[in-house]
């Protein structure tokens, strides 16, 4: 019983080890010391043409020319006292070819340490023949040092002895099996897989190879016997160091550029505010995509001023940017503004006329105020965006057009969605990337470096000393709500500019409305607020239902706004102030300003 468990195991191990031979993509000869075949795989019989029954048992020296076996005796027998060596040379076959092969040949030893039989590894060369050659013509020009001829060596070597990957082949047992000449380089002396053995394991490993960390992408894939038995696991380990060193400064690169998109977007829209912070981020991302943009605020907070910083920063860049109110335009002719019409269209139309999407050809339409357009004309524009083509007024073809459309509206479009008098499938389709701009008193921070902005845009030319805000007004032109947000801004420093006759914007310079609009809150015995004091004892304490900001976040705001001004200079702030030293020590330490 015992002898037939016996047999039946060395059967199986037979097959076992027949069946990994036979997966081998390389030929195998097994030789005993008189050079006869002792046993072959699959990939050996396939490339001489023979079955095994022809092959062993017989001497080697049958299959070869008296010639090719001498040529052949002169290259192993001076090798024939080494374990292990290599060579090159012709395998025949059956149809009289003659194949370039590599010889891999180890010398098996018994267990008394005498010499037992040969294996050899048979490596099918022909590609690498051929890559060989088209390498050795394109580089025959170019290849003049022998550095260069040391590179193409090791690149064709690594062609020639297989995958540039670590592959090893374990069995189930985790014992080491076959590892190829890269793998030896990449795992050194260890003989355990890296990966779980289980088919489909997937995972990114970090490995010291010599004194270089390396990243590696391991792939772990069964290997099945022709019974569907797994037998033994296939590990691949592939380099990935340098395309992940390429990801990081990819991304370093974008980052780079991003930055310098952003600081050049603060000079066209000023924005200290958190807030509009946010703002510039989300016009950098818009810009980086093609999708429609519907910009989204009340009247003046800059959204065609956004749109075209979209436009300036996108790939578009270089083509037209065409801005229309849709408002502004009756409904009757509005639908011939965006799309054109063909002569004789209507009354009037004595000549062919292009439309705005035809203007704005690989570029940016800006659509304002879309909330206005009627439903007829929603369900044309509709169609222009989905279908990227126009088709002009009376004419009887459309058009392919390639426009980015943003969109803008200071009115509440999903409650006219609700309302039934904007279409749903249009507020989606210009929907895409909402970008909703805070009016100017959400953003308080953003109101005395706009004024600057301003004061520098409308100062008369000639004017060689910069005009300052008295710090009254600052109060004033933070504690007012601008309903009409930077465009009231902007006009007010051109009312006061125009008004002032010396290097400082006062509270005479003012815009009645703003100035009659400030009720100030009750008096504070600090220098800040001194000039509000004497304003109201000259009768000047005008009424208004705005609510006006506390007075310590005004008086932060403006200690703020002169700590930049000085760039951080306590002493230099104070003495603009018209305060001590030592008050505003306390006020920066009582509001937690960073200077």
């Amino acid at each position: 019983m015992g002898k037939s468990n016996q047999d039946d195991s060395q059967i199986k191990w037979r097959e076992r080890y027949q069946n990994l031979l036979d997966s081998l993509n390389v030929g195998f000869v097994l030789l005993d010391m008189e050079f006869r075949y002792l046993d072959v795989n699959k990939t050996y019989m396939k490339m001489t043409g023979l079955p095994r029954e022809k092959l062993v048992g017989r001497h080697t020296k049958e299959f070869y020319s008296k010639d090719e076996f001498e040529r052949l005796k002169e290259i192993v027998v001076p090798l024939r006292d080494y374990d292990d060596f290599q060579f090159e040379f012709a395998l025949p076959n059956v149809n009289g070819e003659r194949i370039p092969v590599v010889h891999n040949v180890h010398r098996n030893k018994d267990k008394h340490g005498s010499n037992a039989s040969i294996h050899v590894l048979i490596t099918d060369i022909r590609e690498q023949k051929k890559v060989q050659e088209e390498l050795e013509s394109a580089n025959k020009a170019i290849i003049s040092s022998y550095d260069t001829l040391e590179k193409e060596k090791k690149k064709f070597e690594a062609i020639l002895f297989g995958i540039g990957d670590c592959v090893t082949i374990f069995d189930p047992k985790e014992t080491l099996l076959l590892c190829n000449p890269k793998g030896v380089e990449i795992r050194g002396k260890r003989r355990t897989p890296f990966l779980p053995l289980k088919s489909g394991t997937q995972q990114q490993i970090e490995l010291t190879v010599g004194k270089e960390n390396r990243q590696f992408f391991g792939q772990m894939q069964e290997i099945r016997d022709q019974r569907g038995a797994v037998f033994a696991y296939v590990e691949t380990l592939k380099d990935i160091t340098s395309q992940i060193m390429l990801k990081e400064k990819e991304h370093e690169l974008s980052w780079i550029k991003r930055e310098m998109r952003r600081s050049k977007l603060q000079t066209e829209m000023i924005g200290i505010s958190r807030a509009m912070q946010k703002v510039f981020e989300l016009i950098l991302r818009c810009a980086e995509v093609d999708s429609t943009v519907l910009i989204l605020g009340e009247t003046g907070v800059g959204k065609e001023v956004a749109a075209r910083a979209i436009h300036a920063h996108s790939s578009r860049k270089g083509k037209p940017f065409v801005a229309v109110n849709c408002g502004a335009i009756p409904d009757t002719l509005l639908e011939s503004e965006l799309f054109g019409h063909v002569k004789g269209a209507f009354t009037g139309a004595i000549t062919k006329r292009p439309g705005l999407f035809q203007e704005a050809q690989g570029g940016t339409l800006f659509l304002d105020e879309v909330g206005d357009i009627s439903s007829s004309l929603q369900v044309k524009l509709l169609r222009a965006l989905q279908e990227k083509e126009i088709r002009p007024v009376g004419g009887d073809r459309a058009h392919p057009v390639d426009v980015r459309v943003i969109t803008a509206t200071n009115k509440d479009l999903e409650y006219l969605v609700k309302q039934k008098r904007f279409r749903h499938d249009l507020y989606y389709r210009i929907a895409v990337i909402p970008l909703i701009i805070p009016p100017l008193r959400e953003r308080k921070d953003d109101i005395i470096p706009l004024a600057e902005h301003f004061i520098k845009k409308y100062r008369k030319s000639g004017t060689k000393t910069p005009k300052t805000i008295d710090h009254q007004v600052q109060q004033l032109f933070l504690n007012w709500s601008w309903p009409g947000n930077a465009r009231e801004l902007e006009n007010a420093i051109e009312h006061c500019i125009a008004m002032s006759k010396n290097s400082s914007i006062k509270t005479e310079c003012l815009p009645v409305n703003i100035l009659n609009g400030f009720r100030p809150e009750k008096e504070d015995k600090s220098a800040i607020n001194s000039a509000y004091v004497e304003e109201v004892a000259q009768g000047n304490r005008p009424s208004s239902s705005a609510s006006p900001m506390k007075l310590e976040e005004s008086e932060k705001i403006i200690i703020s706004n002169a700590l930049r001004l000085h760039n951080g200079n306590r002493t230099l702030t104070a003495k603009d102030l018209g305060i001590s030293r030592s008050t505003i020590l306390r006020k920066i330490k009582r509001y937690g300003i960073i200077p």
